[in-house]
């Protein structure tokens, strides 16, 4: 008896990442296939995450001063002003005096971004139909909805988190 005991407890459970509801299993699934779209996208178009990041957020909306820009994508206001100055080294994006303060500059996409920016979207969609090759349309659907439930609870735990941080 004491044999079949010890041999019972030195099996161990099946390992957290063969469980799909592990936290562990969520958490690397959903971080490689982002790593991968941006290494994928990265390589062919020669941009970095995070000057690519900065160019989405400006055709988002253009004309951002470099603090808006790093509150937006939550980065640091220096590294933000390192992004901006590679991409207008290579003729992508330019700062302009702002409108209204004469002190602060704003940061705008070229005519060139706009005139290749084509470039860009047909790399996103080439990426984005590899992604979902041989993925049911309803399969494809119910993972955006949960993906936005995902976020939407995301947001209101950070919501939460921050109204706790400030009463304290």
């Amino acid at each position: 008896m004491t044999g079949k005991s010890n041999t019972a407890e030195a099996e161990s459970p099946e390992p957290a990442a063969n469980d799909p509801f592990a936290p562990e299993h969520f958490l690397r699934a959903i971080t490689e296939v982002g790593t991968m779209l941006a290494t994928i996208y990265d390589r062919r178009t020669g941009l970095t995450r995070n000057q690519t990041r900065i160019v989405i957020e400006l055709l988002e909306r253009d004309g951002q001063t470099q603090t808006e820009l790093a509150n937006a994508l939550a980065i640091h206001k220096v590294s933000a002003g390192i992004y901006v100055g590679e991409l207008e080294e290579m003729g992508l994006v330019e700062r302009r005096t702002h409108p209204t303060d004469g002190r602060a500059k704003c940061i705008y996409l070229t005519p060139l971004l706009h005139a290749n920016k084509h470039i860009g979207q047909h790399h996103y969609e080439r990426l984005h139909a590899a992604a979902i090759d041989g993925i049911a349309r309803e399969d494809y659907l119910a993972m955006l909805k949960s993906l936005e439930r995902m976020r939407d609870n995301l947001l209101e735990l950070d919501a939460t988190e921050k109204k706790q941080a400030s009463s304290l």
